[in-house]
């Protein structure tokens, strides 16, 4: 288990929370110390110690008292390490029923609260407990974690003695080491403490190291439950009568309460998490009859909660989580603001509440599931402040106090006592409820916490019954989370909740593969035929699920021998896996050849792209051709990957689903009227795109008369209808690729193939003049240098706007010579003839503000899909600043033609071609018009086309005249729409009485065995090519009934067994069979051959 929490590892959310004390009782008087009396602060003391290895850190004491220090004050704190973080008091769990053991009064209450009303120890026999005194192996808390040995337990320490972690000494430290072992030599399995069996014994065995470090499961055994890093243990029980009667005058009943607590080690949620499992056993006082019951019994989750500073706090509960919390009522807390942090939240969850029975359920009892049950969930919800009207049950041995309770655990209010009055929502018409302040404070809906002050919240789960000898056991966490605000620690906290308990309700055996395919089958002719397809929604489950960071990678088929084999008793025959990096999955897994735990490739993909069909034509146990009749067994599985760095478990394979096949010709009477892998044509009936649909036949088994239609919308995603039935049976498919990667409907994949969004060609007029090119700079077309503008960095436009372009470059009328070689170098000044070229505005680079001016460019771009063509806008981006646009060209120091600008650097001289009538001041701030970086640092911007062009060879720039067009993509947009018909399987029974010619009888004859038999007591032969209904009978050559089968399914085949009517082998033979087809009123005679086996007496 160690292993598979190793392999949690959820994107890392760091919850760190805090909690603080002081809360108040009746009259504002916090109560500490162990049944009247203090606790000794100091770690060598066995009868209390702290879950502290998460983030949440809480006392716990032998007696069953938590949360509370020993000093007295609040006890778990968030996060671990600050003893001002303070978040809960005191807390315990309370239990009430009424009590039918001949003694009064039978309604009686336990537990803890500020008093405590359970001692120390198991009970041994009805009324008699261990002795209290032996503080040895009873006034004892254990206390374990693995890595003891050699763990930093400086913090540890420190927070055992009450001390900041500087005064800490070597002895202290070696005190809390030595104690961890003792703990872990004696950790108490026979009372009920859980452990990793290795042995399967039953008998804990601890083995340790020769440096004195235990050894773990499974080399030995281990203390310890679900794979938690640290486990405290404990037992207590209510037989001591002044203990019980103290706290609210009930007498006691005889429970048990053995307590195990537990919590991780980790950054994510799990670390703010303390899990609480209560175990309660009815084991009865001395005078409890054998025939003793408690009716209506309840568990209630006490807790006194102090967020920081006791007097401003709310609380809440989610009915949906099964969770109470606390949470601040104003945005700073005095006392977590002494450490910097805003308010956490924390609260309270039953995991798995008492066991009771449900034919239809299934419960999680013992971190095991159990069918036949169920957890109760929480029941009901209550809070109450201090020195209020509904205040804390009264103390002190007055029994008004266990009547008060009584009324709380069934969800009343505690007083009075008698008759129950009901809570009542007020933001409902005061409406009767068990559930107060189930609103929610995020968004303010609903019945919500208001007056803040100091709290106390129960939440309650039942009632159940329990009987002498009864167990029951619920399940709690205490969990905090931190927020950037006192709210916003609420959604944090469930968050944490949520996740924590579905750890639980997988009984924290994570993380899990996907789920396994939903397989379905078609036998054709020597052919089998498996599509996994079909069912979108079962698809997502499969495909679409990130677990733990663990996603979907690829499918795999298998052939089996038998339908309930394992896998690695199965052929692999093909997978199929995303197209990624991924593609030899490694991971450290069990070698049978070395019977070591090995490294091994576990998984090998070939980045074939995923496919949801597979056809099998050979069997390849045998390495022949299917056959006919034969039974065959195929499995599809599905597997996920983690890529994160250091987890042990890398893959997790799915569950196989499994087909049990025979190939087989078409059913009487039907004939496919399409064959499985043609194409139906379709018919692009509007629109301009350049895509098409391509249905392919895939099962033509389950092909219709139909007429299908396929349209996309806005976003280019598509869905396809069947507008003769008029059911949409794909909607929102993104896929236009052209690949496999298509879901299966109605015998058909539907293959939607658009141009992507990208240049698609370019043409030049006059290339000999040509003197630009692209440089290879990533672009769609020509030559890399040309871009769509959505692929360079960005647009606004709609897939379907993008236009063909024309750009008309012009050649130079003349320029300044700076670097005197008498001949034009990039970077020149050039000028343009009169009327050439268009007005372009120019930006220095990314940002607002950058527009730099006007100049005119040699070119100018016209939509060309539009009559007049329509001349474009265009924007240079200047970044050499020389106010004009260049070529790309960054000239070396030493480079003789080398035209000093900018240090020689024009590059990135981008042309923007925008899809807005051209205006020359239009993207001209200066003159009234919008800055171009607004809108491309927003959205992209307007932008049809992006240039980035380079010279051409040696053809001199700006030397001549040419024109190029860029043709845009017709991408399958909302006016697009595909039809195309299909056609069903058609049946005649003309057809049907055509084929009993076919109908047959195999083997025969009968040579003693058949290869389909699975063993020496299967003994049959098949009749095969059989319509639905069918009347077999077998007859002697001399006429006498052997025996009569009745075939009334799908199936074309049934089998006889070579037994007569009286399930005794029939004997070696010639038989005649006798063939009804009721549904064609024909008749058919086969002749049949039996010669059976010698038989071998193999025991005698």
């Amino acid at each position: 288990m160690k292993r598979f929490l190793t392999a949690l590892l959820l994107p890392a959310i760091l919850l760190f929370s805090g909690f603080s004390a002081f809360a108040a009782e009746e009259g504002g008087v916090k109560k500490g110390g162990r049944n009247g009396r203090l606790a000794k602060v100091a770690a060598d003391a066995t009868n209390q110690t702290l879950v502290n290895i998460g983030q949440v850190a809480s006392w716990i004491y032998s007696d069953g008292k938590s949360a509370n220090q020993p000093d007295g004050g609040s006890g778990l704190y968030f996060p671990r390490g600050n003893i001002v973080a303070a978040a809960i008091f005191q807390d315990g769990l309370v239990w009430g029923g009424k009590v039918n053991d001949g003694s009064d009064p039978a309604i009686r209450v336990g537990g803890q609260t500020f008093s405590i009303g359970t001692v120390p120890g198991a009970i041994l026999s009805p009324g008699v407990a261990e002795d209290v005194n032996d503080l040895v192996n009873v006034d004892r808390v254990w206390r374990i974690r693995r890595d003891y040995a050699t763990a930093d337990l400086r913090q540890d320490a420190a927070e055992l003695n009450v001390i900041s972690s500087a005064a800490v000494t070597p002895a202290q430290i070696a005190t809390v080491r030595q104690q961890y072992a003792a703990d872990w030599r004696d950790w108490p399995a026979r009372k009920g403490a859980p452990f990793y069996d290795a042995e399967g014994d039953g008998q804990y065995n601890p083995q340790f190291n020769a440096d004195g470090s235990p050894k773990i499961f499974p080399e030995a055994d281990e203390p310890g439950i679900a794979g938690a890093d640290q486990v405290v243990w404990l037992v207590a029980n209510d037989l001591s009568a002044s203990a019980v009667q103290t706290m609210y005058g009930s007498p006691s009943i005889g429970l048990e309460m053995q307590a195990t607590l537990w919590a991780y080690r980790r950054s994510d949620a799990l670390g703010n998490i303390i899990f609480k499992q209560f175990r309660v056993i009815y084991k009865g006082t001395a005078t409890t009859p054998a025939n003793a019951t408690i009716d209506s019994m309840y568990f209630c989750q006490w807790s006194d909660p102090d967020l920081g500073a006791a007097g401003d706090d709310f609380v809440g509960c989610d009915t949906s989580l099964s969770l109470g919390y606390v949470y601040n009522s104003v945005s700073t807390d005095g006392n977590y603001a002494q450490v910097g942090l805003p308010p956490p939240a924390s609260g309270y969850d039953f995991f798995a509440g008492p066991l009771v029975p449900d034919p239809d359920g299934e419960a999680i009892f013992g971190l095991k599931r159990r069918p036949g049950f169920r957890n109760l969930p929480m029941t009901s919800f209550a809070y109450f402040a201090a020195g209020q009207t509904d205040s804390d049950p009264t103390r002190g041995g007055d029994y008004n106090g266990t009547l008060q309770w009584w009324n709380l655990l069934r969800g009343f209010r505690p007083r009075p006592e008698n008759p129950a009055q009901p809570w009542t929502d007020p933001t409902s018409g005061n409406a009767i409820t068990k559930y107060r302040v189930p609103g929610d404070p995020v968004s303010g809906a609903g019945w919500i916490d208001s007056n803040p002050g100091d709290r106390r919240l129960l939440l309650s789960s039942g009632p159940f019954t329990m009987a002498l000898g009864d167990t029951q056991e619920v399940v709690v966490a205490v969990l905090a989370a931190l927020g950037s605000d006192r709210l916003s620690s609420i959604s944090v906290l469930k968050f944490t909740d949520r996740f924590a308990q579905e750890a639980f309700d997988n009984l924290f055996e994570l993380p899990k593969p996907p789920q396994p395919p939903v397989l379905s089958a078609t036998e054709f002719n020597g052919q089998i035929l498996l599509n996994w397809g079909e069912n979108p929604a079962e698809v997502a489950k499969t495909e679409g699920v990130v677990d733990k960071g663990y996603a979907f990678q690829g499918y795999n088929i298998y052939q089996l021998p038998s339908a309930g084999a394992a896998l690695n008793q199965g052929i692999k025959l093909a997978t199929f896996d995303l197209v990624d990096e991924v593609t030899t999955i490694a991971q450290e897994t069990f070698d049978q050849g070395s019977g070591l735990v090995l490294e091994l490739p576990v998984q090998i993909g070939k980045n074939s792209g995923v496919q949801r069909t597979f056809v099998i034509e050979r069997d390849r146990f045998r390495e022949k051709p299917l056959v006919n009749g034969q039974t065959y067994f195929f499995a599809v599985t599905a597997y996920n990957y983690n890529d994160s760095e250091g987890l042990t478990t890398k893959t997790l394979e799915s569950s196989p689903a499994v087909a049990t096949v025979v190939p087989q010709t078409t059913k009487p009477g039907v004939r496919y009227q399409v064959a499985r892998g043609d194409t139906l044509s379709s018919t692009h009936v509007s629109g301009i795109s350049d895509g098409s649909v391509t249905p392919v036949i895939v099962d033509p088994s389950k092909t219709l008369d139909a007429t299908y239609e396929v349209t996309f919308d806005e976003n280019g995603h598509w869905k396809l209808v069947n507008v003769t039935s008029g059911q949409e049976l794909l909607a929102d498919q993104s896929n236009q690729s052209g690949d496999n990667n298509y879901l299966i409907t109605e015998g058909l994949q539907v293959i939607v193939a658009g141009p992507p969004l990208a240049g698609l060609d370019f043409h030049v007029d006059n290339n000999n003049n040509r003197w630009v090119t692209g440089g290879n700079h990533g672009g769609e077309i020509f030559f890399g240098g040309v871009f769509l503008g959505a692929n360079f960095n960005g647009s606004n436009m709609a897939a379907a706007n993008y236009r063909n372009v024309r750009v008309e470059f012009f050649a130079k009328e003349s320029f300044t010579d700076l670097n005197g070689n008498g001949r034009y170098d990039i970077g020149e000044p050039y000028q343009l003839p009169a009327g050439a070229g268009q007005t372009a505005n120019l930006y220095s680079g990314f940002a607002l503000n950058a527009f730099t001016g006007q100049t005119v460019v040699p070119f100018r771009a016209f939509d060309i899909e539009v009559d007049p063509p329509r001349q474009l806008d265009i924007v240079i981006r200047d970044r050499d600043g020389n106010g004009q646009w260049d070529l790309h060209k960054l000239y070396a120091d030493d480079d003789p033609n080398r035209v000093n600008i900018n240090n020689g650097d024009f590059q990135f001289n981008y042309v923007y071609i925008l899809d807005t009538d051209y205006d020359p001041n239009r993207w001209n701030p200066t003159a009234g018009g919008q800055d171009f970086m607004v809108s491309h640092l927003s959205d992209g911007g307007p932008v049809q086309w992006n240039l980035w062009l380079d010279q051409r060879g040696t053809a001199e720039p700006l030397g001549a005249a040419f024109s190029m067009e860029l043709i845009a993509p017709n991408v399958n947009t909302a006016t697009d729409k595909f039809t195309f018909t299909s056609k069903a399987p058609v049946n005649s029974v003309e057809m049907a009485k055509a084929d009993l010619a076919m109908v047959n009888v195999f083997p025969n004859p009968y040579r003693g065995f058949n290869r389909a038999e699975a063993n020496r007591f299967s003994r049959f032969v098949t009749f095969s090519h059989l319509p639905e209904r069918a009347t077999i009978r077998i007859f002697t050559l001399a006429g006498v009934l052997v025996r009569t089968i009745i075939k009334d399914d799908e199936r074309q085949f049934i089998n006889w067994d070579l037994q007569n009517e009286r399930n005794l082998p029939a004997a070696s033979g010639v038989y005649l069979a006798h063939i009804e087809f009721p549904d064609l009123n024909e008749v058919k005679i086969l002749k049949l051959a039996i010669v059976r086996e010698e038989q071998f007496l193999r025991n005698f």
